[in-house]
Order: C-alpha cells, then structure tokens, then sequence
C-alpha cells in the first residue's frame, strides 16, 4: 500500500511517430462521388468530439486569445482618446454612425456587434453610473462642450431610448436571434432613471448649439435636426401604451420630420471609425465567439427608422374599436406590409390587441369573444344576453345558460384573441403557429359541439327543416369554431405560396387543395346564412311591435348579413382563383413544360409530398383529410381533356376577376350606422388593403394572359395526341420580384419562344 500523501504518476507511452500526409486530393474525389443530400457520418464521432475539435486559442473563437508578443495592455485597452476635441463634421458622422448601429439593433444584430463596439458609450455604461452625472465619457470631462455636452446628450438618449425599446419587446412574444437579440452582456441600459434627465440634457445642447454662431449654419442646423430626433424618439418610445389615452401620434410624426432633414444632411459628417472596436467584446459577458462589426448605411438606417415611425402612426387607426372582424381586418392587413413592421412595432401592437385580459385597453375579452360570436352566427341571442347578475334563481334555465357560456368564455377567449396576437409574429412564425394552434382548434369545436347540445335543452332551440327534408340544430359554437378553424387552414396554405415552401410540381395540388379549402368553407357559410335568416323570421314574429327592440336586433342581424356576404365574396374570389391557377399548373404539367425541383425524383414520391404536405391537417377530424388516391386523381384533372380544362380555366379567372371587383367595392370593412360615425378621416391601412386587392387582380390579369398564351400554344400544336413539347418558356416568379403581383398567387409567366429564322 501507498502512502496516504505518495502521489504515483503515470507511467509514461511509448512516443508515437506520425507521418503527415495530404489528403485533400483523395477527400476531394470521395466527396465528388456522393449525392446532393447524402451524408456521411461516424458513429463514434459524437457532439463531444465535435466540440473539442473546436481550437482555443485560435482568435477566430478565443475572444480572451493574445498572441505571442502582443501587449496585454493593448491587447484589451483601446488607445482612443475620448476627451479629444472633435470638429462638427466628426461630431455629426459620430451621431450618423450611432444610429445605423442603433438600427442594426432594431434589424435583429447583437448589441455586441452594434452599439456597444463604440468606445464612447462603452465608457458612459462601465462603470454602472449611479447617478445620471457619472454616466460620462472620462471622469476628466472634455474641455470640448461639444464632445461633454452635446454627444454626450445624444449617446445618453440614443441608450435610454434603448432601455424602452428593449423592455416593450422581452415583454412580449418574439424569438432570440430571429427577431431580437435581447442580451445586455452584463451591462445596464439606464433603466434606472427616468427620461426626464435625458430630455433636460437635450434642450441644454440644444441651446448651446444655437448660441455658437462660429459654427457654420449648416452643420449647427444638422447638429440641431440630430438633437430634436433624439428628443423626440425618446418621448415617443416613453409613450409605449399611454397612446390608448391619449390617441396622439404627434411625437412620430415629428420623427418622420426630423429624419427627413436629417437625411438631407448626412454627406455633412466625417465618420471616426477608430471611435468603434471590437475589442470592446473581450469586456462583454459573452460566451459566443469574437464576430465582426455590423455596418449597415445611412440610407437604410434612415428608410428602416422612417417605415418604423410611420407603422406606429398608422397603427393609431385601429384604435377606434369597430367590430372584432374590423379590428383583426386591420391588424393582419398592418402586419402583411412589405418590408413587415419591425419587431419593436410588432410587439407593441401585441400589449395593444390585449393588456391584463382587456382589448385596446377598453375592451373586455369577453365582449371581444361575444361581440364576434354575434357578427357570425348569434345575432341577437338570447346565449350572448343571458347574465346571472339580472337572473339569480339557479334553476331558471337564462341562469343556467349564462353559466355555460361563462364557461365558454373561460375556455375559448384566450385561444381566440391569440390566433389574432399571432400575426404579430415574424411571417415564418405566423404560419408555423398556426399549423400548432389548427389542431388545438379541432379539439375545442369538439367541446364546443357538446356545450351547444346542452345549451340546445336550456334554451328550448326548435330545429330548422332542412331542404332535404332532414331536421338540425343550429350547433352555432361548435360552427363559430369550425369558422375559426377553416380559416386558420386556409392561411396555412396561402401562407406556405408567400414563403415559398412549395416546390414548382406542387403547386398543382396546393391551389386544388386551397379552392377544396374554400369550398367547404362556402358550404358552411351557407349553413350559418340559413339558420341567421331563419332566427331573423323568428324575432319579427316574437317582436310583439317594440320598434326599439326591433331596430337593436335589426341593426345585429344587418351587420351579421353584411359580414357573411363580405366573407362569402372573398372566399368565391380565392376559390375561383385557385381553380384557374390549379387548371393552369396542370396544363403545364401535363405537357412538361413546368420547372421542376432540383433532384426532384432522387429523394421524393409525390405521395410522400402529399404527406408532407398534409401534415398540419392529418390530426384534423374536420374536414377530413382526402385520401391521396383522389387527391391524385381531382389534382391531376384525370380524363379531362386540354379543351375542357382551358376552358375551365378561362371561365375560374373570369369569374374571380369579378368577385375581386365585388369585394374591392365593398371595402376593407364591415360599415354600419354607429361605426361610420366613428371613423377616423386617416385611411392608411383601408389604402393598404385596397392595394392588396388590386395586386390580386393584377395577378388575375396576369393569369389570364398565361392562359391565353397556353391555348394559343395548344392550337399551334401539330400533334397533341404525340404530347409533343409545345413551343413555349416557363418561368416561375419569386417572392418579392415585380413580377410577383401578389405573394399568394404564383402566377407563372408563359411566353411563346421565337421561332429560329
């Protein structure tokens, strides 16, 4: 035995002698030799290993490496000199560089390749100040009132304006490194004091600024237009959600002002870029590798702060509360602006939709829910009006009734007001939520059916003899749900055009499943028109002559008609659009001419696509999934001929021509008396939505043009029955080029080729 403090060291290895050999010739020709999409990988080389094959010491990952030689001092200290005097042209490109920093933030880049690679700020945040007087460049202050005064309000605003930025969007609902990059690194962004301070600094600089004529006019005025901006976003960032009292959108109006002077005067600055170093990085609380330097341009900074400032002033519109169908019109028409809305827009918008279970700040949830159940499918009901505050027996079946639908709102509210929050989302997000909460959506008409079969007892409902002769209740839960949940599908797959998921073959079978979408949906609406208009016959029989009473269920039957029209007219336009497109795409198909995925065939069936593509729907009870072999057979147009299928085409995108004309002439929303009266004179997101239709006739256009193009190809054909390839080009256009009029309807350019002379 050893002794208890006798260490006993390893026996040393035989050194082992290695040859180095140049591999990358063989490496090279074995990895010629593998498919696209083929990997090859080592059991036995697990994460572990793949982890520590990752070098430290190597600069490009140590972020604490100093190579041999290098100073330590210099290695983490930067010698820039922050008491030094500027000119004003430097002092202006400072403020020029800080705020494209700022907006790279705003982009989604991390502060520690943004604003904190500035040595000025870095010396204002570290160390934490205490008071608002300790937040300076060096406890030196610069003999330069324009570097001590003036940059330093600009820097303290532009951080504070930060903080509110930074905490509107962690409150809400975002996604790390998508949207936001919501890491401080162990540094505080003032959060401590209010904007009072700030606000006060500003008006000192800006006073200063104009007393000193030895500066010449135009760079004092370029100074000033800086100074105001920054005062100005900071009162209107601090606003955050007191806009729902005060309804003012002032403060971004000025910003829109101010930014648009400020870019008048950006060719005035001189950037100092040896004011900013990655260096700073090695201080940060960061366990990622050194990165670079984000540097975006003025110009987009400026586009991206004005879109910004004009988002927030049209957001005002929806204030106005006019209807749940008005109001989620109005935010999903907001969010599908092109470039989006930015994230700290879009979280903001969601404090705004719900804040501590209240709409708008006025609207309770439960009225919200209500108030939508009676535009769809209970006008005027005595479910919606039951209250156990006016009805206190627990044996009367309106008390009953109320408790029921007390339960209803407890179970039902959140999911619905979140299928609005979630188009606050990134439009990846947006969809991807959706086919989640679709499924949550077949589970709750489920109980919806059940809640309608008790209710049906308490409130002694009659059935309504259908055409066919059969009996049924009016389910009208259950139907407000089965509304919810065709929809969502139909934004799943309209969604999945605008993202480009669809490979080119598949967009066949998409715009066949999208129109089968809509034509259930059509049915079902039908369904709900018919027990509406037989509830309407119903109260003016048991009206007993009370014209108040009346005019109140006449004004709730009238707005839930104008809605089910509005919905009926939108659904007709898609649907008689996708079937145009879907004949079309199986035209192109047919005769080979349609671009196809890259190795298509080598990794993919086309039921396996199907399956692919229906996975959001397969838990789904309704509609029930098609079967691929029908799918098969309705998507390919099985036994039709090219004549019967162009003219199926022909007359689809006619008749959506004219429902998109219909719908454009009904507007963006459902009007009545009392609404009308409260609409506000801005109509920047009605002009959005109207430019949304127009887009989708100019796509309708388009298509048929194309369709126009295949018939004439057709004709010329000299042997169809051969399926000859015809004499045309196919381009498929993508998201975001002008020749895409519309994100959700890939209409493919068709243009005859030129014949060789």
């Amino acid at each position: 035995m050893l002794p208890n403090n006798e260490v006993r060291l390893p026996t040393p290895r035989a050194a082992q002698t290695a040859t180095p050999r140049d591999i990358t010739a063989e490496f090279t020709e074995s990895a010629a030799k593998l498919k696209t999409g083929q990997l090859v990988k080592d059991e036995l080389f697990t994460l572990f290993e793949a982890v520590g094959a990752l070098e430290i010491m190597d600069s490009k990952m140590d972020s604490g490496y100093i190579a041999p030689g290098e100073n330590h001092v210099q290695a983490l200290e930067d010698d820039y000199d922050v008491r030094q005097a500027l000119t004003p042209e430097q002092v202006i490109g400072l403020m020029d560089q800080l705020l494209c920093h700022e907006v790279a933030w705003h982009m989604g880049h991390p502060l520690s390749q943004t604003l904190f690679t500035s040595i000025y700020l870095d010396n204002l945040l570290w160390p934490v100040p205490r008071t608002v007087e300790d937040a300076r460049f060096d406890r030196v202050p610069s003999e330069s009132p324009l570097i001590s005064l003036v940059l330093r309000a600009y820097c303290l605003a532009l951080v504070k304006a930060c903080d509110f930025v930074h905490a509107r969007i962690v409150t809400e609902y975002y996604y790390e490194e998508e949207d936001f990059v919501s890491q401080l690194y162990n540094r505080n962004l003032l959060s401590a004091f209010g904007p009072s301070h700030f606000c006060r600094l500003l008006d000192q600089a800006l006073e200063w600024v104009d007393a000193q004529e030895a500066i010449d006019q135009k760079l004092r005025d370029a100074i000033r237009c800086r100074l105001q901006f920054r005062h100005e976003f900071l009162c209107a960032l601090d606003e955050d959600l007191e806009i729902l009292d005060t309804r003012s959108s002032e403060n971004f109006v000025s910003c829109l002002s101010s930014l648009n002077r400020l870019s008048e005067s950006v060719s005035l600055g001189q950037p100092v870029p040896e004011a900013f170093s990655l260096k700073i990085q090695r201080r940060l609380a960061s366990t990622v590798p050194p990165r670079p330097i984000v540097h975006i341009s003025a110009e987009d900074a400026l586009v991206h702060l004005k879109r910004l400032c004009q988002d927030a002033i049209d957001m005002q519109e929806m204030m106005d509360y006019r209807g749940p169908s008005n109001f989620k019109t109005a935010i999903w028409t907001l969010l599908s602006r092109k470039p989006q809305p930015s994230v700290y827009i879009r979280c903001l918008l969601q404090a705004l939709i719900m804040n501590d279970m209240v709409i708008l700040g006025e609207i309770p949830v439960k009225q919200f829910l209500y108030d939508d159940l009676a535009e769809l499918v209970l006008p005027s009901s005595l479910l919606l009006q039951a209250n156990t505050d006016e009805v206190e027996l627990p044996s009367d079946p309106r008390f009953q009734i109320a408790q029921k639908m007390e339960g209803f709102v407890k179970r039902f509210a959140q999911p619905f007001v979140d299928t609005v929050r979630c188009a606050c989302l990134n439009r990846c997000r947006v969809r991807r939520t959706v086919c989640h909460t679709v499924v949550d959506w077949d589970n709750l008409q489920m109980e919806a059916e059940e809640l309608d079969l008790e209710l049906q007892r308490l409130s002694n409902e009659r059935p309504l003899q259908m055409k066919g002769g059969e009996a049924t209740f009016s389910f009208p839960l259950s139907s407000w749900a089965y509304t919810q949940k065709l929809i969502q599908i139909r934004r799943i797959i309209q969604m999945g055009f605008e993202l480009s998921i669809y490979a080119p073959e598949e967009l066949m079978g998409m715009y066949w499943y999208l129109s089968y979408i809509c034509s259930t949906h059509l049915g079902h609406l039908d369904r709900i028109r018919t027990f509406t208009v037989a509830a309407r016959k119903q109260d003016l029989v048991t009206s007993g002559g009370d014209r108040s009473a009346d005019s109140k269920k006449s004004a709730a039957f009238h707005r839930s008609f104008r809605t089910l029209e509005r919905m009926t007219t939108q659904l007709v336009a898609i649907d008689a659009f996708a079937i145009a497109l879907h004949a079309l795409y199986v035209l192109l198909a047919r005769h080979e001419v349609l671009p196809r995925a890259a190795a298509t065939e080598a990794y993919s069936t086309d039921r396996l696509r199907y399956e692919l593509r229906m996975k959001p729907f397969i838990p789904i009870s309704l509609p029930e999934l098609v079967p691929f072999e029908e799918f098969q057979k309705e998507s390919t147009l099985e036994g039709d001929s090219d004549t019967t299928i162009l003219d199926r085409a022909t007359k689809a995108i006619t008749e959506a021509r004219k429902a998109w004309d219909v719908l454009l002439s009904q507007g963006a929303f459902v009007e009545d008396s009392t609404s009308a009266a409260r609409k506000t004179s801005s109509n920047a997101i009605e002009e959005d939505w109207k430019r949304d239709v127009k887009d989708a006739m100019r796509a309708c256009i388009g298509a048929s043009i194309a369709i126009e193009t295949m018939r004439k190809a057709l004709s010329n054909n000299p042997r169809p029955s051969t399926r000859q390839p015809l004499n045309v080009e196919v381009t498929l256009p993508e998201t975001g080029s002008k020749a895409r009029w519309h994100e959700w309807w890939v209409v493919p350019q068709v243009v005859e080729k030129k014949s060789p002379q």
